[in-house]
């Protein structure tokens, strides 16, 4: 890419640590994870192949750089894959379990300090152990933003009982970045690999909606939120939620100005797949607002982030940029 000098950063990759998976075999009840229980037969059979297959690149950092170093990638912003965000565990064994992945992270970061920063995992299920466990990450660890569900077991994050978390993060200065695990109603999503190409993004929607019209990003303006797979659908259609906070009383409890106003402390990652598309998010959102995330090492993410970046049309060296490194390293603390 002409004209740029920053390092190319991913905020949207995933790390598996398989000891975790140990402790918590024969505890978990099917529905407590959306995205297998509502996947359907085919999904579930090809998925459990997909994961045998792809173990290597979640477990082993020197499969990881070589793969960035094919995609162009200098850094990652390495977190937890979402089936081990395992907010159904009780609190102690919640506790421990982010406790290990995140010194799982943490030595990665360790051994590879110029490729990788690390993005917490925290147990919501309890609100001050959540707190607790971020504050280490970041004070200790050095961690740079933590990574959460887009629904905590269900509980949706506009609710009353997570607001000192997000008072926590704000405190610490560090990017909340929103990874959904399927949609928590998809009785519909069970044929054409809907659990994923509908139902995540789907949930993203929800949750950012909802946080919006809770006021949550009003009662913390400095909060900063990533979401993953190009902000879900809201971006895309955002003047929906316009149009009914205009007319409606529904909408306008907690916030005092138009809902998309808000997305001006949402981040977003071009996981869309497209040039046509991104160009699309970058008019949204603003370049400014647009970070890399390849979803490494899912078969649903995209690993040419810079032919896409570069295939938008009309976009400047500048704008190119700053959704290939500036904003990302802004948000991440990177320096250099």
């Amino acid at each position: 890419m002409t004209g740029s000098h920053g390092r190319t950063v991913d905020i949207h990759a995933h790390v598996v640590t398989p000891a975790c998976q140990e402790l918590v075999a024969g505890l978990m009840s099917p529905e407590y994870e959306p995205f297998s229980y509502w996947a359907g037969a085919e999904t579930n059979e090809y998925q459990g192949r997909h994961m045998a297959e792809i173990v290597p690149k979640l477990t082993d950092p020197a499969v990881r750089i070589a793969d960035m170093d094919a995609m162009g990638i200098d850094i990652q912003a390495i977190s937890v894959a979402p089936p081990q965000y395992y907010y159904w565990t009780d609190v102690e064994l919640g506790r421990r379990l982010a406790r290990m992945q995140n010194e799982n992270l943490a030595s990665i970061v360790h051994d590879n300090p110029d490729r990788f920063v690390g993005l917490a995992t925290v147990p919501l299920q309890d609100v001050s152990s959540a707190i607790a466990e971020l504050e280490y990450c970041v004070r200790e660890l050095d961690f740079r933003g933590v990574e959460i569900n887009t629904n905590v077991f269900g509980l949706d994050l506009d609710d009353p009982r997570y607001r000192p978390f997000f008072a926590k993060v704000e405190e610490l200065d560090v990017v909340v970045m929103l990874h959904p695990n399927g949609f928590t109603h998809g009785e519909r999503l069970q044929k054409y690999y809907m659990t994923n190409v509908v139902g995540n993004p789907l949930d993203t929607t929800v949750a950012i909606t909802r946080m919006i019209h809770g006021g949550v990003l009003e009662e913390y303006p400095a909060l900063k939120l990533c979401l993953v797979h190009g902000g879900g659908f809201l971006p895309f259609y955002s003047s929906r939620m316009d149009h009914s906070y205009e007319l409606r009383p529904e909408g306008r409890h907690h916030i005092t100005r138009p809902p998309s106003t808000y997305l001006k402390q949402v981040y977003v990652d071009c996981l869309v797949f497209d040039s046509v598309h991104l160009e699309f998010l970058v008019q949204q959102m603003g370049a400014d607002h647009v970070v890399v995330g390849t979803d490494y090492p899912f078969d649903m993410g995209h690993y040419d982030p810079l032919g896409q970046i570069d295939g938008v049309r009309g976009l400047s060296d500048e704008d190119k940029e700053l959704i290939r490194s500036a904003t990302a390293s802004r948000l991440l603390k990177i320096k250099g």
